[in-house]
């Protein structure tokens, strides 16, 4: 899960916030280097651009610094940091977790954190999205801290709408439906122009359309609900829009490289994505259309709408410690650095997706972020794809097989969903 990290823009962090991340003298005599392994836009956002060096103030305050072990690939972190925590003793203080890989199996090797907390509190802990909390809780203690968040949002380019004569954004799911279809089409020059198009491997997207009608793969308690109504609604609509050719013939296979250029190149009219694309999309040295992208929060279906809250579908990382770890007081602190709201609103001027809803209101977040307010909601609201249990990845493979069954039309909507939950009912245990 990447961002951009060049959409922002503000000054270094406020020296007062050192004040309140006073360090233990101890964990200062013991060690001063913390080791942290993570993604390389993690290093990138929580040192480099124009919010500054958010660890800066604690580093100076403790003496300590920051060895950062930092990979480009997700697999290759999580490949690392769990067979770190298995070992006697780990040179690894913190590391960085991606909500997928927060099973319970995984969650036991590291260390709970309510011990930390209530010795040395994180500010304003009910400022962190109430959806990015619950995952990192196993057995009813918190085991890690979020800091980075890709919310998905409906993003459209308003050129194409105008360019169709709509005036209106819609106000219901139905009404965004007959929007799809109105926004299929064939230029005078032959271009054609899909009126929907995303990546077909993350089912995440799926969900940010079933939500408007009520369906999901699975409640967050654990409840299989992918072959009820809403789930089986939504897929058969899909299915529809990809015979009416709403979706691109090639829906399987398109990767994420490829809509963003479709985006740009004004060959598609609309797609799902996180927020933080609206940056790339919105570039002029990349198209035409530099600018004309919006987002959009998708609109519940009209019978739900007022009944039922819509949930964005979201991923996150969190701060966690390897219950080996040798200098858990001096990680803490780190963690303690980077999750404040100093430290939040820091990097999040350096493109990190905040997992405060405060910092959203920052006047230069806003002025670098003109959709601020509207991922303020979506996060607030906001819920994973998939309650985590230890086979949740071979899960997700076989809702995403189901699902595109599905939709290409090699399955009725109600007999893939049948067969998923056939499938992965005995992955729970």
């Amino acid at each position: 899960m990447t961002r951009s990290i060049s959409r922002r823009a503000f000054g270094l962090i406020s020296g007062g916030a050192a004040a309140s991340l006073a360090l233990p003298r101890i964990a200062c005599a013991q060690a001063k280097t913390v080791t942290a392994l993570g993604h390389r836009v993690h290093q990138t956002s929580a040192t480099t651009g124009p919010g500054g060096d958010a660890t800066e103030a604690w580093r100076k305050q403790s003496g300590a610094t920051v060895n950062w072990v930092t990979f480009g690939d997700v697999n290759a972190i999580h490949e690392r940091l769990l067979r770190e925590a298995t070992l006697g003793e780990t040179t690894i203080d913190v590391a960085y977790l991606l909500n997928g890989r927060a099973v319970p199996r995984n969650l036991k090797l590291f260390e709970p954190l309510d011990a930390l907390l209530k010795d040395s509190a994180i500010e304003a802990m009910d400022d962190f999205a109430p959806g990015l909390i619950a995952p990192m809780k196993l057995d009813g203690a918190l085991h890690g801290i979020p800091v980075r968040h890709a919310t998905n949002a409906l993003i459209y380019n308003e050129a194409i709408l105008e360019e169709r004569g709509v005036s209106k954004l819609p106000a219901s799911f139905e009404e965004l439906a007959e929007l799809a279809r109105k926004l299929t089409f064939k230029r005078d020059d032959g271009t054609q122009v899909n009126g929907l198009a995303f990546t077909a491997v993350f089912a995440s997207n799926f969900l940010t359309l079933a939500r408007c009608l009520g369906g999901d793969y699975m409640t967050p308690d654990g409840k299989l609900v992918a072959n009820e109504p809403g789930m089986v609604k939504a897929l058969t609509l899909l299915a529809d829009f990809y015979k009416a050719g709403v979706l691109p013939r090639n829906f399987a296979t398109v990767n994420n490289e490829e809509i963003t250029t479709w985006m740009q190149q004004g060959r598609a009219a609309m797609t799902i994505n996180p927020f933080a694309r609206l940056v790339t999309y919105n570039d002029p040295a990349k198209g035409k259309y530099g600018g004309r992208f919006k987002s959009l929060l998708p609109p519940m279906a009209s019978d739900l709408a007022g009944k039922v809250a819509y949930a964005p579908t979201t991923e996150f990382w969190s701060l966690v410690i390897p219950k080996n770890a040798k200098q858990k007081p001096l990680s803490w602190e780190m963690i303690r650095a980077l999750s404040s709201k100093a430290g939040t609103l820091a990097m999040a001027l350096n493109g990190n997706g905040p997992t405060r809803v405060s910092t959203y209101t920052d006047e230069k977040l806003k002025a670098a972020m003109p959709y601020a307010a509207d991922e303020a909601a979506a996060l607030k609201a906001s819920r994973i794809h998939l309650p985590a249990f230890d086979e949740q990845a071979r899960a997700h493979d076989i809702f995403l097989e189901e699902t595109q069954a599905a939709v290409l039309g090699i399955k009725p909507a109600q007999q893939a969903m049948d067969d998923a939950v056939k499938r992965v009912k005995p992955l729970l245990g």
